[in-house]
């Protein structure tokens, strides 16, 4: 084997290596990026507000919205954020719209 032959095949190796781990490092930030969970920590003397997601649906109208249990009005009431992510979904075929595939 020639000394350029040889110099080659360290580089590819090389590569080889940083390439693999580039994707190891950046598969395993990706997967604590969408295992991500919120904690609500809780604070000596404060009341957790509580919230509750309400969806409304009368058949063809369907209202989604966000109750605050105490209210910022109230003693202790803290005012509440709410994330509400909205997606659309369709099923087609037989069963379509029924929870357990089965009629009636």
């Amino acid at each position: 084997m020639t000394a350029t032959t040889k110099k080659r095949k360290a580089i590819s190796a090389v590569m080889a290596v940083a390439v693999t781990a580039a994707i190891l490092l950046v598969g395993t930030f990706a997967w604590q990026s969408i295992s991500q969970t919120a904690l609500n920590e809780a604070i000596v003397n404060y009341v957790n507000p509580g919230g509750r997601l309400h969806d409304d649906f009368n058949g063809v109208n369907k209202d989604v919205y966000v109750e605050n249990f105490m209210s910022a009005d109230e003693a202790g009431g803290v005012p509440i954020y709410a994330r509400v992510r909205l997606d659309e979904y369709l099923e087609i075929g037989w069963g379509a719209g029924i929870k357990d595939g089965m009629e009636g």
